[in-house]
């Protein structure tokens, strides 16, 4: 296969676009030849192209004027443009600074958050009025509902409802999401779902042990809500309805199963019905009402599920896209408490059309099957995350799905960090591995701009327990104790825009590497960032990976 092959099959998975779910009377999608999202009208016709990345859209609630936040750069530093969408134009409101920040419409006012940690109201043709600046460690998030926004102000310890003028309205456990549909506001907390009906502030709730799953995203609707589950292993949405104070399910629909693995991305309310955006690995997204059944689709290839055992007898599911037999590209994570979605990815499916089979492994410290899920695998527990990666590696060679010579580790931010400090773990496990974007040096984390919002999943270094479990899987420190002779190729990219993640360590470990024998592909790239980028970066970033991926597999004219 030649090297323009994997830029070909690029480009066809690339094609399929990103639809959007319907804000309004409006989506925020990626079409067919885009290169970046735009915002578009619910026919699909264009309303608004700014040539840079938009990170947030909220629409007024008479669909007349839109907030949209841009990044010029890819560093996620944003700047806020209004748009009139009767006269198309648009005007940027002077001054603001903000990240990813959540912006809500009461009237012709939009209230939103900026990086100052201020609430701001905005009113077009005047300055911003800052309504308050919020207190240490507290985040404010602005919430559209029945007419007025609602502040929710959280804590370490609890949420508060308040108005813009600061009334108090409602106090609840601290609020880990919270969205808004008409007159009802849905809130998930650490240990139930709170169905909030405005102005009346009449409550609904359920226990999140009752459900079937662990809940990934929560969408309210009027009267209840939606959520979505992932349950051993698969995606379910249940729809909620609120009655005499209880959440209850009232329509449950399943969107995956074992020979036919599916996510759902994202849930919405709009236009008097829910909306459901499904897609896999391989299969491009789709966005339909709730209420029409799930079809499978021939477009792109089917996942499976699979687990595998750990050491200490814990099962660890693996999603599996493409055929053994040509090389294999694990990818890994384990952090955070993120659930690993079974998403589409272009690179997938050009490496599946390439005749590589991709694995993608639900390590603990993910949020794949709940709270102790993700806590097994925080702080002190950060070496078990890595083991869990260097079992399923050795499991695959095991089942007879690959072999040791066409493995390749890939992990993105945490992911690298998992994914180099596991290849490190002895020669011969893998091939190569792919690092992007991490921080290498769990004893240095300070070093990096995001540090300060990790503390809780790294752990304190000067803990004796989570000192020694760096110690252990440190990159640095593996390297120092390999044996040598058989080490894996290294492709060690950060990004030139990435507002979280520093270079420093990544240089640190590639001169070291080197130093000691390893082959190191060290890459900066421009123009890049940690969150989205402009596809033609992206193509071009992807396309190295697969490049890089099928010469670390002894198949440097094919997979």
């Amino acid at each position: 296969m030649r090297r323009a092959s994997v830029r070909d099959a690029l480009r066809r998975a690339e094609r399929s676009g990103r639809p959007g779910l319907p804000l309004g009377r409006f989506r925020l999608s990626r079409r067919p030849g885009d290169l970046l999202p735009v915002l578009v009208d619910e026919d699909g016709g264009l309303v608004l192209d700014p040539g840079v990345r938009i990170q947030g859209v909220a629409p007024s609630p008479d669909g007349r004027l839109v907030a949209l936040e841009v990044s010029d750069d890819g560093s996620e530093n944003g700047r806020v443009l209004v748009v009139d969408t009767s006269s198309l134009t648009s005007t940027e409101i002077a001054g603001l600074a903000v990240r990813h920040a959540r912006m809500a419409w009461a009237g012709e006012d939009l209230h939103l958050v900026d990086t100052q940690e201020r609430c701001l109201r905005v009113r077009r043709g005047e300055p911003p009025r800052t309504l308050f600046t919020t207190a240490a460690g507290e985040r404010a998030t602005p919430i559209g509902v029945g007419g007025q926004t609602v502040i929710a102000r959280t804590d370490q310890e609890r949420t508060r409802l308040t108005g813009t003028d600061g009334a108090g309205l409602l106090d609840l456990p601290r609020v880990r999401s919270i969205s808004a549909a008409e007159d009802t506001v849905l809130a998930v907390t650490s240990e139930e779902l709170v169905s909030l009906r405005m102005p009346e502030l009449g409550t609904a709730s359920c226990r999140l042990e009752t459900l079937p799953g662990v809940p990934v995203h929560a969408q309210a609707v009027p009267g209840g809500g939606l959520v979505h589950l992932v349950g051993d292993g698969h995606s379910l949405v249940v729809r909620l309805r609120a009655e005499a104070g209880v959440l209850a399910p009232a329509q449950t629909v399943a969107i995956s199963r074992d020979h036919d693995v599916r996510t759902v991305s994202g849930l919405s309310w709009a236009q008097g019905r829910a909306w459901v955006r499904t897609e896999s690995p391989a299969g491009a997204p789709r966005v339909r009402p709730l209420e029409e059944p799930a079809r499978s689709t021939s477009e792109g290839r089917r996942s499976r599920l699979i687990t595998v055992t750990a050491e200490d007898g814990v099962e660890i599911e693996l999603i599996l896209t493409g055929d053994p037999g040509g090389a294999t590209l694990l990818e890994v994570y384990g952090g955070f408490g993120i659930v690993d979605l079974p998403a589409f990815e272009p690179s997938v499916a050009a490496w599946c059309d390439l005749g590589g089979l991709h694995v993608t492994a639900r390590l603990r410290g993910g949020g794949g099957a709940g709270t102790s899920w993700h806590t097994s695998g925080q702080g002190a527990g950060k070496t078990r995350t890595v083991a869990d990666a260097v079992t399923v590696a050795r499991e695959l060679v095991r089942l007879g799905l690959t072999r040791p010579e066409r493995l390749v580790l890939a992990g993105a931010s945490l992911g690298g960090l998992v994914a180099v400090s596991a290849a490190l773990a002895e020669p011969g496990l893998v091939a190569g591995v792919a690092c992007t974007a991490a921080p290498l040096d769990p004893h240095r984390i300070s070093e990096h701009p995001g540090a300060r919002h990790w503390a809780a999943e790294f752990g304190d270094p000067s803990d004796p327990a989570v000192r020694a479990a760096m110690d252990d899987y440190s990159p640095f420190e593996r390297a120092s104790r390999f044996p040598g002779g058989r080490w894996p190729r290294f492709l060690l990219t950060t990004f030139a825009e990435d507002s979280r993640v520093s270079a420093a360590p990544t240089d640190r470990l590639a001169e070291e590497l080197t130093a000691r024998g390893a082959q190191v592909d060290r890459v900066h790239r421009p123009r890049m960032g940690h969150g989205g980028n402009h596809l033609d970066a992206v193509h071009d970033f992807a396309a190295a990976v697969l490049d890089f991926a099928l010469d670390s597999a002894h198949e440097s004219t094919g997979v």
